[in-house]
């Protein structure tokens, strides 16, 4: 059988492009007599699945709006997005079935049978496709609004630069609630290529997955990708993109893989820009491991000082894109979505540069720069230093309030050596950086406390030193 006439797969059952769009129709139906009407937010609650992706698909042809939730978030973390979102209802998979919200339940489900939704919806190219939550500041989360032009940009800026096609067997990877995650969806649908789901987003699934199918591309946060390279696992013979994103990736992680034969892309974006708009493979990433690439097909960047001018080559600024990727706006929060944008460009709060050649360095994220004492500390400079000494596996720094100076660095320290103590690691750092950068506290544990994208859980983390 040819890859590209299975749409989509996972271990248990498959559909293929001949039956997609009746599938689709039936399921609508389906949605559409259980209270789903157009335009209306609708939150969905579930693990990756056939299941979830057909639900999308079947949201669409009604012209409702899907609103992914996280799976981690707790119920009271979950209607606050259902609230700020103004879902009229919500669709749970069997595994978040007993969830109680506030809204009226929808079991998630696809209809082989029945009747196929009739109703003819014209969709823009500006309207509401989905809206992704991504984190907000004072517990407030941020719906990030995605538009069909966003996510059609999107893939062409990609495909134009990886020539995806309807061959491509693409990994679902990624969970869908996460931009990463549901861009997979959109690149396998408007390719024509395969779209394979695992068993689950475990390492060992994820692996198996990738070799029982033979897929072409997969994305992975670096979390991930050093695991996999830990465990000695080489790459599949059929993969040819692997995007390494959603997170600092170090020199040494890329060096590895690479020496591996992993097809690593390393790619920088983010929900409001749907996903990547930069990348950096090949001989580009080997001969600079650091830099995120150039941007792709459609996006400009600019680097801006506090006065939004742009600065020159190889000077440190606010990262600022435009692009036709960039988000119709954050949910519910105008005046806050405003203030993310300066002359048609996204202000992405991340800070970098641009070489001579146009490629983009991140150095670090706005919030993660601490102040202390009026001088700016680069906490991944000091994690570098950190990461390096032969007794540290993993390292973290991060600001916590001081009375005196604002801020002060402190440090979560994975060590793989029990007589590794904290005068060791000040006595170390004395050597390498000025003593204002060294953290004033520090505590070991037995890891980072993170999401399952990669991204370190800073509440947990602060309560190592409450």
């Amino acid at each position: 059988m040819k890859t590209n006439t299975v749409a989509i797969l996972d271990d248990n059952q498959s559909i293929q492009f001949s039956e997609l769009n009746d599938i689709i129709g039936k399921t609508a139906q389906y949605y559409f007599e259980n209270g789903v009407f157009p335009q209306k937010n609708i939150a969905i609650l579930g693990l990756n699945s056939i299941e979830y992706v057909i639900t999308i698909f079947a949201l669409w042809k009604i012209g409702a709006i899907p609103v992914p939730i996280n799976t981690r978030l707790n119920e009271s973390e979950i209607n606050l997005i259902i609230e700020s979102s103004k879902c009229s209802k919500i669709i749970l998979d069997s595994h978040f079935a007993e969830t109680t919200t506030k809204i009226p339940k929808i079991e998630m489900t696809i209809k082989y049978s029945g009747n196929n939704y009739k109703a003819e919806i014209q969709a823009n190219e500006n309207d509401t496709a989905v809206i992704i939550h991504t984190s907000g500041s004072s517990g407030v989360p941020k719906g990030v609004e995605t538009t069909n032009e966003n996510l059609f940009q999107s893939y062409l800026a990609s495909a134009n630069a990886f020539n995806f096609s309807q061959n491509d067997i693409f990994l679902a990877s990624l969970p869908f609630y996460h931009i990463g995650g549901f861009s997979i969806i959109n690149r396998a649908l408007l390719s024509g290529g395969t779209l394979v789901l695992p068993k689950s987003l475990k390492q060992d699934d994820i692996v198996n997955a990738m070799d029982t199918q033979n897929v072409s591309v997969v994305s992975l946060v670096p979390t991930m990708m050093q695991r996999i390279i830990e465990s000695g696992i080489k790459p599949n013979s059929n993969l040819r993109c692997l995007f390494l994103g959603g997170g600092a990736s170090s020199d040494e992680l890329i060096a590895s893989a690479l020496k591996e034969k992993w097809q690593i892309v390393k790619v920088y974006g983010s929900s409001e820009t749907t996903a990547m708009v930069t990348a950096c493979w090949n001989d580009e990433l080997r001969n600079n491991p650091k830099s995120a690439g150039k941007p792709l097909l459609g996006v400009e960047i600019k680097i801006f000082d506090e006065n939004y001018s742009s600065v020159e080559v190889g000077k440190v600024g606010e990262i600022a894109i435009k692009s036709k990727t960039i988000a119709k706006g954050y949910a519910n929060l105008d005046e806050l979505w405003k203030q993310k944008m300066h002359d048609g460009f996204y202000l992405s709060g991340d800070f970098g540069y641009l070489d001579e050649t146009g490629k983009l360095f991140v150095v670090a994220r706005r919030t993660d720069l601490i102040v202390s004492g009026g001088e700016n500390i680069d906490p991944r400079e000091i994690e570098i230093i950190l990461n390096a000494h032969p007794k540290i596996s993993e390292s973290y720094i991060f600001p916590i309030e001081d009375k005196i100076w604002g801020e002060t660095a402190v440090a979560l320290v994975v060590s793989n050596s029990n007589l590794l103590t904290e005068n060791d690691i000040f006595e170390y750092l004395r050597l390498k950086i000025a003593s204002y950068k060294i953290p004033k506290r520090i505590k070991f544990v037995s890891e980072i406390p993170k999401t399952e994208l990669g991204k370190v859980k800073i509440d947990e983390a602060k309560q190592h030193f409450v």
